[in-house]
């Protein structure tokens, strides 16, 4: 496969003696990792450089969350081992703290990492409300916010010089090889919109129509609903009746599960069933929908068979240790790792601002493709990722487009319920 976008070289880094230290509290209500023999280590170097990580590891969305703890812990693994953990004698601490899926414990997790346990950077953020409330906090109080996966688009676009986005496009641009793909292979005439009720559902609606519009799309059918739902019928049967060339949804695992096989129970059969990230990717998705999942697209930002260096080599290791597949979020919470260790070894220092300015400074080559924060567009601190269109064929999820990224063939229109 050739590689897609551009390369750099990345920053040079301290290379000293590491010392691993994963520290915390629940203060949040937060689940964290177990300090241990750990923390004693910290002792014996200088006063650890905290970094606190909020993510939802309890609660609806920690299938996630676990995976992006996991992925992180792996690249800061695999930094230790290349002594990247210890700068100027003093160990860099992990803390992490739970947001348990909801936007208050994580406002109050990123409060108690910054005013108890003084933190010289935050990172993490899943959900996008959530996310936002971290971001405003870090803002707040000038502590760095590097962000995994939180993608609405009005994140980075208040202007916070804080707060910082590498391996999440803005929800708006998840799309962009599925446009190309729309524009030169499908040519729908008609669409029908259905998004959870959230930032990232709204924020990826809203960009959907846009671009619909732009391009004299109709969209016949365009409705929220409440995160959870466990009748998607009704609304199905009213799409079905509306007839779309092709379906936009934007849900999370369970709720796209539960949608697609609902498709198969009214025998709605559009000509292409497109997911914008989130749930369509996961492999909890596959597993939950069975063979209702084959022939769903997915916008994704990243997938294991892509060019960029080290992919295939983190996937088949968290494979190896976790039993699970992971896909593009715990990529984005690997590389985001990655991202964070080599700006704090360019700042030589827990200084909060020496690391802001390391950050807006970064240009390195990762396995979500190469990252630099720049303003662009009304977005400040933001990254330019490469997006992908990915379907689920047989037992695999495969990328489609754009043609020179393709693993396989795509299937289009998709087929009819009772021609499978």
């Amino acid at each position: 496969m050739r590689s897609i976008g551009r390369r750099w070289t990345a920053g040079i880094v301290l290379t000293l003696t590491a010392a691993l230290v994963l520290g915390g509290c629940g203060g949040a209500g937060g689940s964290t990792a177990d300090g241990g023999k750990a923390a004693n280590q910290a002792g014996q170097g200088g006063e650890p450089i905290k970094v606190g990580v909020i993510l939802p590891l309890t609660g609806s969305e920690a299938m996630f969350g676990e995976m992006e703890k996991n992925s992180m812990l792996m690249a800061f693994d695999e930094l230790k081992e290349k002594g990247k953990t210890t700068i100027g004698g003093r160990p860099i601490q992990l803390i992490f703290e739970d947001d348990q899926s909801k936007q208050d414990s994580a406002k109050a997790a990123a409060e108690k990492l910054i005013n108890q346990d003084r933190v010289s950077v935050l990172t993490g953020g899943y959900a996008s409300a959530n996310t936002n409330v971290i971001a405003s906090t870090a803002q707040a109080n000038r502590i760095p916010f590097l962000i995994v996966t939180g993608s609405a688009d009005d994140i980075t676009r208040q202007g916070w010089e804080y707060v910082f986005r590498g391996t999440a496009a803005p929800a708006s641009h998840y799309t962009g090889a599925m446009w190309d793909f729309l524009d030169q292979v499908a040519r729908p005439k008609t669409a029908a919109v259905i998004y959870e009720n959230t930032d990232f559902g709204t924020s990826s609606a809203k960009g959907f129509r846009e671009k619909a519009k732009e391009r004299g799309i109709e969209i016949v059918f365009d409705q929220s609903y409440e995160k959870g739902a466990l009748d998607f019928k009704p609304l199905l049967s009213n799409m079905k009746k509306q007839n779309p060339d092709i379906v936009f949804a934007v849900s999370y695992v369970m709720d796209a599960a539960l949608i697609v096989k609902q498709m198969r129970e009214v025998d709605f059969n559009p000509k292409l069933f497109i997911g914008g990230g989130a749930g369509y990717t996961m492999p909890e998705f596959k597993e939950n929908a069975g063979s209702a999942a084959n022939f769903v697209a997915s916008t994704s930002l990243w997938v294991p068979n892509v060019a960029w260096e080290g992919a295939r080599a983190y996937f088949d290791a968290y494979k190896e240790k976790y039993g699970k597949e992971p896909d593009y979020h715990g990529a984005q919470a690997y590389a985001s790792m990655m991202v964070l260790i080599d700006a704090l070894n360019r700042a030589g220092s827990g200084d909060p601002e020496a690391i802001k300015q390391a950050l807006k400074e970064t240009k390195l080559d990762t396995i979500m493709g190469p990252i630099a924060f720049e303003d662009w567009d009304g977005y400040t601190n933001q990254n330019k990722p490469t997006t992908y269109l990915v379907q689920w064929l047989g037992d695999s999820l495969e990328v489609v487009w754009p043609k020179e990224a393709a693993s396989a063939d795509y299937v289009y229109p998709a087929p009819a319920w009772n021609a499978r």
